[in-house]
């Protein structure tokens, strides 16, 4: 066991095998390259790593409150203890993290955590929807627009005038320049197809990227099965480029990350790390077993009061506001009578006491009260 630097309980311990330590802030000293261990030799993959980092992350702040290399360290309670040793065998076992609990709980923002204390960079989410196909995370491909631009094209062509074909380009061009102009050609598919994120996890990278599959209770029964091949072997296909691929072996596409783009060779991606997948499902779905054998699955449950104040003193730079306390105290009582609650709520209800009674040494328990009239309705009844 070690002591975590920069966490303000002293009694915080974690395991030496843990990678994650569930603090959510940068980790100064870590080289996660040398750190990590290698994976189970059924889970490596021989796609060549791109070099180049992955873009910054900028926007963990929004969830987790500002980045500070000293902090409040959420403590290691049984049941977060029990999380975190979820989290870090998927870490090892290169095995997506399947979390399911009530919406508001902090699910999503676990995905959030992993990212920015490993220094992964930004960090990949796909929202599921009801007409949710594995493709449409992989890639979006938009002929239409480019069946226009050919259309444009042409008639632009057109416009020029006739010209005498015993003298023109095509009727002198060498085998060569043909070859070059038809390669040409099919590379510009790549102006019209972009990675999704789940395609964009699964480029190949010397660290793995952190993919959050948000809501994937709410995507159609068979998406878990559509994503068993891509979670086995790695990597996948992109037909309308493996098409070209006797013409324009390597086509440039846009990624999920902006302004970034990458080659992809005979239509084919392959990872070299597995991606850090983080699913959330707010029901307890019924998953197909040959899916659920493949994942790490925890249940996730409402914070004690000791993370809550963690997490609320994350987004107060550390420090929560005067008050904190009798309103976690009543935000925990509701969800003891049934009220279902989300952290969302309990923050919003911080930040607003805070600018109310700035003034005052405390509040008083009727501000406390109104605050929870005010602000807590239970999100399994209609608003009023």
């Amino acid at each position: 066991m070690s002591t975590e630097p920069g966490a303000t309980d002293s009694a915080r311990e974690v395991p030496e095998w843990w990678i994650f330590h569930g603090t959510g802030q940068p980790r100064g000293h870590l080289d996660l390259a040398s750190q990590l261990p290698p994976p189970p030799p059924w889970r490596t993959y021989s796609g060549t790593p791109d070099p180049a980092p992955p873009p910054p992350d900028q926007d963990s702040g929004r969830y987790l409150g500002p980045a500070r290399s000293l902090g409040f360290a959420v403590p290691l309670g049984p049941n977060r203890r029990q999380l975190l040793d979820k989290v870090n065998a998927a870490i090892h076992l290169r095995r997506p993290l399947l979390l399911v609990g009530p919406p508001g709980v902090g699910k999503s923002s676990l995905a959030h955590q992993i990212a920015r204390e490993l220094k992964l960079g930004r960090l990949l989410r796909w929202a599921v929807t009801s007409r949710a196909t594995a493709a449409d995370g992989l890639y979006a491909y938009d002929p239409l627009t480019q069946i226009h631009d050919l259309n444009l094209e042409n008639t632009r062509n057109r416009t020029r005038g006739p010209t005498d074909l015993r003298y023109s380009k095509e009727a002198t061009r060498t085998g060569a320049e043909t070859e070059a102009h038809l390669s040409s050609s099919a590379k510009s598919i790549g102006r019209y197809l972009t990675l999704g994120p789940l395609g964009t996890a699964f480029l190949p990278r010397k660290l793995p990227r952190v993919l959050l599959i948000d809501d994937f209770d709410l995507g159609d029964f068979d998406l878990s099965g559509d994503l068993l091949d891509l979670f086995e072997n790695g990597g996948y296909r992109i037909p309308e480029l493996a098409r070209l691929a006797n013409v324009a072996e390597s086509i440039e596409v846009g990624t999920d990350d902006p302004g970034r783009r990458v080659e992809v060779h005979n239509g084919e991606i392959l990872c070299s790390a597995f991606p850090i997948i983080v699913l959330t499902c707010n029901t307890d779905r019924d998953l197909p077993p040959a899916f659920l054998r493949r994942c790490i699955p925890v249940r996730v449950g409402m914070p004690d009061e000791s993370e809550l104040m963690a997490a609320v003193a994350g987004h107060f730079r550390g420090t929560p506001p005067t008050g904190t306390r009798e309103l976690i105290t009543r935000f925990l009582e509701a969800g003891r009578d049934g009220d279902r609650l989300a952290l969302d709520q309990l923050l919003n209800a911080v930040y607003l006491l805070s600018e109310t009674t700035q003034q005052q040494a405390g509040p008083t328990s009727d501000q406390v009260d109104h605050l929870a009239e005010l602000l807590w309705h239970r999100l399994t009844d209609d608003p009023e």
